[in-house]
């Protein structure tokens, strides 16, 4: 462990957190929690905090398993106790914290029922108070504050509590890096994922789908038909791959957006699906614009279209309008059934998904943006109405102006 040179009176008292000028500990951790640091920054910052509250030399946090005692985190520089250091937890004052669960502390090691504990001679501590680190309800390790020397005042409730905190808040900024590498790690898995859908799946379907037409220009009666029926779901096989990779790799919420041409954007969509004998009406504001990713809203359009063409009918007539302000895709088509406008109304994905992946896309794509979706149905038709576009500008619009 190390001692600080500087002072002169082993019995040193420990600062007063009220003295004037001096930063209020859980006022700093809260600043903290909103500082631009990595887990690593911020944990090295929380343990000064502690050190400074207290009064001690040392701040250590450890990670604790299999009987050792790893250092994960200390102001100390170096011997055992520095970071990647390693030591037998049972020659610890931390065994006694994770043998517990509680937090365990003293200001001087003579007062406590810890006197004769092996760990006064292997670590040559006298004031110890440490607290155990939680990740997903499984103990990490410990977070301890330490000095070769005792001090003067015992340790107070509020010292104690201030520690189990600042326990707690290392132990859910670790719960927060851990959860968010394993995010990480399966977005790596879904990348490797999509690109066998998309390459080690759409090209034999591809070749499927080309084999299949050349039959059906040869076949005939019977057997023709047969090859329509193939055709028509290897083309949906086809467009649920596409929709798959779409949900899969841009579900999450829209980051940069541009200025888009809502009326050219509509007509760009409707060309991109197989509408058979459909009419699409466009009666959109001259000029009109929208602030959005422009290829996850000609997706959108395309799911609209094609979920119209397929409920509705060959001959579904598609009606789009909108302003600055927002759109709306309307056909006259028998409407949706009440499970469906139900699921939609609550933005059950869970619901909505299993009626097809096209209107999950549709939510996935509105809730990215933050726009707001309501739907109108009856027998006389449907109308997905999306609001709110331009309500508020991305930070990098605000910038760029």
């Amino acid at each position: 462990m190390t001692t600080d040179p500087a002072r002169d009176d082993p019995d040193r008292a420990r600062p007063d957190p009220d003295e004037p000028g001096r930063a209020n500990p859980f006022r700093t951790l809260l600043e903290l929690a909103d500082a631009d640091l990595t887990t690593e920054g911020r944990i090295r910052e929380a343990i000064e905090v502690g050190r400074e509250y207290l009064g001690v030399d040392n701040g250590v946090l450890s990670y604790t398993a299999e009987g050792r005692y790893e250092v994960i985190a200390t102001n100390i520089e170096s011997g055992p106790y520095a970071a990647g250091g390693t030591v037998d937890l049972d020659e610890t004052w931390c065994r006694h914290v994770v043998d517990g669960g509680e937090p365990v502390g003293f200001a001087n090691v003579e007062d406590s029922p810890y006197r004769d504990d092996r760990a006064r001679e292997t670590t040559g501590l006298r004031c110890y108070v440490g607290a155990p680190v939680w990740i997903d309800g499984e103990t990490y390790g410990t977070l301890c504050f330490s000095d070769p020397d005792p001090r003067v005042e015992p340790l107070t409730d509020e010292e104690r509590d201030f520690v189990s905190v600042l326990a707690d808040w290392v132990s859910h900024e670790l719960e927060r890096e851990k959860h968010y590498a394993e995010l990480r790690e399966q977005n790596d898995r879904l990348d490797e994922f999509t690109g066998i859908v998309a390459h080690d799946l759409r090209n034999p379907l591809a070749a499927a789908i080309g084999f299949t037409e050349l039959a059906r220009e040869e076949a005939t009666g019977e057997t023709a038909a047969f090859l329509s029926r193939v055709q028509s779901s290897l083309g949906r096989m086809e467009t649920m791959i596409a929709e798959c990779l779409m949900l899969a790799k841009e579900g999450a919420d829209v980051g940069e957006r541009e200025r888009v041409d809502l009326e050219a954007l509509v007509r760009d969509a409707w060309e991109t699906v197989r509408t058979r004998n459909a009419a699409l009406s466009v009666d959109v504001d001259p000029g009109t614009t929208v602030l959005a990713d422009a290829g996850r809203l000609q997706r959108l359009l395309e799911n609209l279209f094609r979920n119209a063409v397929e409920h509705g009918g060959p001959d579904v007539s598609v009606t789009v309008s909108g302003d600055d302000h927002g759109f709306v895709v309307a056909d006259d088509g028998p409407g949706l059934p009440p499970a469906v406008e139900a699921a939609l109304a609550d933005a059950d994905a869970e619901n909505v998904k299993s009626f097809g992946l096209g209107l999950l896309v549709v939510l996935r794509v509105v809730s990215g943006h933050g726009w707001d979706l309501a739907v109108d149905t009856s027998a006389e038709g449907t109308a997905f109405r999306v609001t709110d576009l331009n309500a508020a500008e991305p930070v990098h619009e605000e910038l760029d102006g």
